[in-house]
This record gives C-alpha cells, structure tokens and sequence, in this order.
C-alpha cells in the first residue's frame, strides 16, 4: 500500500540562524538537534551564518522523498545565497556533508566536511546504520538503482571536484556508520582538487570523528587567520 506524499513543510529542514549573514553555514548530523551539536561543540559561538537541522524524511526507504529533502535545503540556501552573497565555507556532518558538498560545489566555496561518503545509494545498501531502511525500500519494491538515479545529482562524489581548493575532509579509519571504503573513494576523488594536507583520516570512529570536530575547525581558523596576517 503506497504511503500518502509527504508535504513541502515534512521535506523543509529547520534552520536556525546565527549572527554573521556572511559566515559559515553547517549542516547537521541526521536526528541530531541543535542543542547537542552545541553541547558536542561541533557549531560554537555565533559567528555563523545559519545552521540546517536535516529533515527527519531525509533518510527515506523512498528514494524520491531522500531526494526532494537534499532539494529543498538547496532551494534554501540559494535563496540565503542571493541575500547575503556566498557564504565563508560549508560545514557538513555525516549525512549533513552531502548538501555541505552539494552547496559548497554550486558556489565555489570551501566544504569542511566530516565523515562523509561518496554516494548515498552505496552508504543505503552497504552502511549497517541504514540496514531498516534498505530492508523497508526492498519491501516497497526499490532497488538500489532507483536510489542511484534519484539522488544521482546529489552525490558528494560529483561535486568535489567543483569546492573550492582550500576545502577539507575528515574521515575516521575504524567508523563503523561510513565503511571505509565509501570514505576512501571520497578522498581519492578529492585529491584532484584539494591539496593532500587537507584531506585527513583519522583513527577513530564515526562518533570521536564528530566530537573532534570543533577541535579541528578551531586549529584551521586559527590557521587561517595566521595566513591572512602574514600576507
């Protein structure tokens, strides 16, 4: 029995906005709450531009609705975007890096991406986390190649190519969430476009990589401000 079609408002994530309608823009983990991204200290202070709470539909055993979740961020953020111009980067946590890496692309901007993957119909069919729901879709009568084709223009893997150069991703060696192998081909692709350094795996799992997070875009603001001072 096919489910009612969920409405603009159930596919809309929540955003909260910050103090600097030029700074950065962060995408939360899926089911996460602003709240504990706080506690966490993966968004700190409030020199930031906005921050997305993903859509609960967004992890979705129709492949149609995933879809339309990462399009209405889209929409959303363009919409800052003609506001307050680009923004400073694109600040994106597991599931969150996937519209991170989409905006970061569409803009030419950094992406400061965390445990991510490189395609969501893979991460659907191969990452323990996702297990119901690829069981549910099977049942519905999906495939995996109905979620490759919807979320096909979506995927980080076709958008790295276009952030900009001083972009950085963090992945975690023994993260059980994201196989290692959906990470690494990330990386891989990445180093065509961003500078070895930059691209970091660490030895931890999905949860310490997230938590390390606020330590890790502390250390590289501080960087880039040292940069900027000496130029």
């Amino acid at each position: 029995m096919l489910s009612a079609p969920l409405s603009p408002h159930e596919l809309r994530p929540r955003r909260i906005d910050g103090h600097n309608p030029c700074g950065a823009i962060y995408f939360l983990p899926w089911g996460m709450s602003f709240a504990t991204a706080r506690w966490l200290g993966l968004v700190g202070g409030r020199d930031w531009q906005a921050c997305y709470r993903l859509s609960d539909a967004m992890v979705s055993p129709d492949p149609e609705v995933c879809a339309g979740c990462i399009a209405a961020i889209e929409r959303d953020v363009f919409g800052l975007a003609a506001r307050n111009g680009p923004p400073s980067r694109l600040v994106g946590f597991s599931l969150g890096s996937v519209p991170a890496t989409l905006m970061a692309g569409r803009l030419g901007r950094p992406v400061w991406s965390f445990a991510s993957a490189d395609r969501g119909e893979l991460m659907i069919w191969s990452s323990p986390a996702a297990r119901g729901i690829r069981r549910e879709a099977e049942r519905r009568g999906y495939r995996r190649d109905d979620f490759a084709a919807a979320l096909h223009r979506y995927n980080p893997i076709h958008w790295i190519d276009r952030v900009a150069p001083d972009s950085r991703l963090v992945v975690g060696r023994f993260d059980r969430m994201v196989p290692r192998a959906r990470g690494q081909a990330l990386l891989d692709r990445a180093r065509r476009r961003i500078a070895g350094n930059h691209l970091v795996e660490l030895p931890l799992g999905h949860v310490a990589v997230l938590a390390a997070s606020g330590f890790l875009q502390r250390r590289w603001l501080r960087a880039d401000s040292s940069l900027l001072q000496d130029r």
